[in-house]
């Protein structure tokens, strides 16, 4: 039963939501717990698209949000996109027509566009990140013809549909200054606005050495050493790779690397692992719907990517208290790593190499007890300071 209100409402949306994982459905849902916070009705649209393959319901109520999905059509060829967009446009047009949002914020290029189509005013969007640059970062070498083709022509419409994304969103947010000189290349007419993502400060919290021990146990990793810990998707971008031969030019047997993730990377990263004689200290740990207990467990953190709007697995590491080891941005790594933690102590190095990194590595296995204590509250001081969900709902919604 949809029940009617006279509140404001603000619409959210993109191409997927829970129960996938990731930065784009994290933002949804805490903005619009913020969002009924400051009293406004909210509203979620987006597709049945899920990466466990399960049957998920059109229309739900969750936490006192309304959740409505769309049809992603699963066949193949020219039709399936169609009727994709077919779905998303009469399913927008009825969400218009019921609750009459006075804001939607927007994280994906296509439904952004749609929305367009299905009639709707004041669009904010809300850049995942450059179509171009991740699509670059994370391309595989294709082995067949045909799947290069496909690939080209796939960036040539994500690039098209993001263009029209630009010039169809009434004001564009990014995350990072990073963000902004990309789509700046692009985006030649309409200001590019920067605001700051928010970070659960009571989910991702501090733990000392002995909670550490801890929560190993709790999880069946009890290792006595130092872990540093990498999340994200297993593609190319992620840099995981880099990480793991760092590792090996560490050539410490009481240090542990932890994944958490999953993706199309993974064979080639085990197989690395398997190479360099790795198998005991590096361990992959899948998908995990509570990362909050391994970002407490660990002792160090590492982004490796060389590709990362802003980076959301930075903000919870800084959160946890985690010292960092990542790179500066140069032509090769396209982050905002740099805007982050250039005025922190954490382990900046110059140069996206294992060399580079492992000396990093190096840094943070160097830190006394009393330094570690005090980088870690200055961390955690540093995502209490710069990064709240409230803030960011507020700054989209000030100017609508």
């Amino acid at each position: 039963m949809i029940i009617e209100s006279i509140k404001p409402c603000v619409l959210l949306t993109s191409n997927q939501y829970k129960p996938n994982i990731g930065g784009i459905e994290n933002s949804i849902y805490h903005l619009g717990q913020e969002y009924k916070k400051l009293g406004y009705d909210v509203v979620i649209v987006v597709s049945d698209l899920n990466s466990v393959n399960a049957s998920l319901p059109e229309y739900e109520l969750e936490e006192g949000i309304i959740i409505y999905r769309y049809k992603a059509e699963k066949t193949s060829g020219f039709g399936r996109g169609v009727k994709h967009v077919t779905n998303a446009i009469k399913l927008y047009k009825k969400v218009f027509k019921r609750h009459n949002p006075c804001l939607t914020v927007c994280r994906f290029h296509f439904n952004l566009v749609i929305l367009k189509m299905a009639g709707y005013k004041n669009i904010v969007y809300l850049v995942p990140g450059v179509v171009e640059n991740e699509t670059k970062a994370s391309f595989r070498q294709q082995n067949r013809l045909l799947d290069l083709v496909k690939s080209k022509v796939s960036l040539l419409l994500h690039k098209v549909m993001q263009y029209f994304a630009f010039k169809y969103c009434d004001r564009l947010f990014v995350f990072s200054e990073n963000m902004r000189r990309q789509i700046a290349r692009v985006n030649k007419t309409k200001p590019i606005l920067i605001c700051k993502p928010g970070v659960s400060l009571t989910r991702f919290t501090l733990a000392s050495p002995s909670e550490k021990r801890k929560l190993r146990e709790a999880i069946g990793l009890p290792f006595q050493g130092r872990v540093f810990l990498c999340i994200g998707r297993f593609v190319k971008a992620k840099g995981f790779d880099i990480a793991i031969k760092a590792l090996k030019e560490l050539d410490d047997k009481n240090v542990q690397l932890w994944f958490l993730g999953e993706g199309a990377e993974e064979i080639e990263l085990r197989e690395l692992c398997i190479s360099l004689d790795l198998n005991t200290q590096v361990q992959f740990l899948g998908r995990q719907s509570s990362p909050e207990i391994y970002y407490r467990a660990s002792d160090f953190f590492i982004m490796s990517s060389t590709y990362e709007p802003l980076g959301q697995t930075i903000l919870e590491a800084l959160c946890c208290g985690l010292p960092i080891v990542g790179a500066k941005s140069s032509s090769s790594v396209v982050t905002a790593t740099s805007e982050i933690l250039d005025s922190t102590n954490n382990m900046l190095i110059n140069e996206h190499s294992s060399i580079s990194f492992s000396l990093g590595m190096k840094e943070c296995l160097n830190l006394n007890g009393d330094s570690y204590l005090t980088l870690q509250a200055e961390n955690r001081k540093l995502a209490e300071l710069n990064y709240s969900w409230q803030k960011l709902a507020e700054d989209l919604i000030s100017n609508d």
